[in-house]
């Protein structure tokens, strides 16, 4: 069986928004990073999963522009807050842009990558679409159906940046 697509929508058009808390947290355009920091005590962490080069999928090839299975340098982290991983993060962009850029994508390592897209004026964030997400996406271990993520893509020029968050089960807790 193949695997299921994401089915992107601007956030003020997706047909079937989940609830608030959650819908708050998909539309948010400030940093994902530093709304994390605030809602769990202070205690943010990235956890690195992976980071290398590998085939874009067919949505993040189609986001980019560029052709399917094209290779695209790759960044899984878990976003830690308030004691647990709270949010899975892919990041991608094509190979060409990583020496360009004026964000050095390859030497992130446990670095937040909002942290340094949303301090630097050169760096453009497109509109937010949001969609469930296919759980065989997911590291094993949050591996859960019908998990609500958000995607955009950032641009300074020479960088094609899509980030794609996935809400963890659990998350947001109700009043953030």
């Amino acid at each position: 069986m193949p695997d299921m697509l994401p089915d992107w929508y601007p956030t003020d058009r997706h047909p079937a928004p989940p609830a608030e808390p959650l819908f708050g947290w998909l539309c948010h355009e400030g940093s994902l990073t530093q709304r994390l920091t605030d809602a769990g005590n202070q205690d943010f962490r990235v956890e690195l999963l992976l980071q290398a080069p590998q085939p874009a999928r067919d949505d993040e090839a189609a986001a980019l522009g560029l052709p399917p299975g094209a290779t695209v340098w790759a960044r899984e982290v878990l976003l830690h807050t308030d004691g647990a991983a709270r949010v899975y993060a892919r990041s991608v962009a094509p190979t060409s842009a990583l020496g360009n850029a004026a964000v050095a994508l390859d030497s992130l390592g446990t670095t937040s990558l909002g942290h340094l897209l949303f301090r630097n004026p050169q760096i453009s964030r497109g509109p937010i679409e949001i969609s469930r997400y296919p759980a065989v996406w997911l590291p094993d271990a949050w591996r859960s159906e019908g998990l609500w993520a958000r995607r955009s893509h950032f641009s300074d020029g020479e960088l094609q940046l899509l980030v794609c968050e996935v809400f963890l089960q659990g998350w947001p807790v109700a009043g953030t």
